[in-house]
């Protein structure tokens, strides 16, 4: 069920539909319709002029990059710059349809986010990312959706779980990158927890795999950590190389909306 709302999203007219006839291929009239009006609206946010371009264009060729780090000068093969993409991409943050997640280089608080490094492109919806990115086959054949479009779809449905934590419009989400130079580790999310900053890795595979969640906690000034998959609700206890041991809690995909009640659940009753 969670891998159909993956599919379809959670738009409230495509929900409706489906919920009165179970027809997936309706919805795509529903999903072009919410295209072709965001694109009509691009003059309510820019007044003509090179702006204008670049939002459509991204409107058009950036549902292809969700879940992925971008480069905003010549974003998608365009020939813009990326003072021009970046402005068009601020103004449509402002609308709420996207948010451009930046990295953080810190395991303990505060959650700053470090501007100069590449972000990470989400947008507001899976199932608008999967109907214009023409991945509505890819998806729906899918057995785990972390094996579908190289993970991408489930790294954007899991960010959009994250936001729907919380109601506050200011929410920004964040990934973590380790600063040290020339290192390439990376953890899909942190949230921030308990004055925590706790890692969120979306992947499936042996616990001695998930480096990125290692080289974190071995920074990190606490001992939890989240891995997002399709296997069983389970806790591990783990061990970096370094040797620091932590409890990596693993929840199913559609448990990421309890994310607070199962880190309260463990993390309190540890401290208990």
């Amino acid at each position: 069920m969670f891998n159909i709302y993956t599919l379809i999203g959670g738009m409230p007219e495509v929900v409706s539909n489906y919920a009165f006839d179970g027809d997936i291929v309706s919805l795509n009239r529903v999903y072009e319709t919410m295209l072709e009006g965001y694109r009509d609206d691009v003059e309510k946010y820019a007044k003509g002029g090179v702006l204008s371009d670049v939002i459509r264009y991204i409107l058009t060729e950036g549902w292809a990059f969700a879940g992925q780090s971008i480069t905003l000068g010549s974003f998608a093969g365009s020939p813009y710059k990326a003072r021009e993409v970046g402005e068009a991409f601020r103004t449509l943050a402002k609308t709420l349809l996207l948010e451009l997640v930046y990295p953080t280089t810190s395991a303990s608080v505060p959650l700053v986010s470090d501007l100069k490094r590449s972000p990470k492109l989400l947008w507001l919806d899976t199932g608008l990312v999967n109907y214009a990115a023409g991945l509505q086959k890819e998806i729906f054949g899918a057995s785990d959706i972390t094996d579908a479009w190289r993970g991408m779809i489930a790294e954007q449905v899991v960010g959009q779980e994250l936001l729907a934590l919380s109601n506050k419009v200011s929410q920004r989400r964040h990934f973590w990158m380790r600063g040290k130079v020339g290192s390439s580790a990376e953890v899909d999310f942190v949230y921030l927890y308990d004055s925590k900053i706790i890692p969120v890795e979306v992947k499936s595979g042996h616990n001695a795999k998930l480096r990125s969640i290692h080289s974190f906690m071995d920074e990190a000034p606490h001992e939890w950590a989240v891995r997002v998959w399709s296997g069983n609700y389970s806790v591990d206890e783990v061990k970096t190389s370094k040797g620091k041991s932590f409890h990596l809690i693993n929840i199913p995909f559609y448990y990421v909306g309890s994310l607070e009640i199962i880190l309260s659940k463990h993390i309190k009753s540890s401290a208990n």
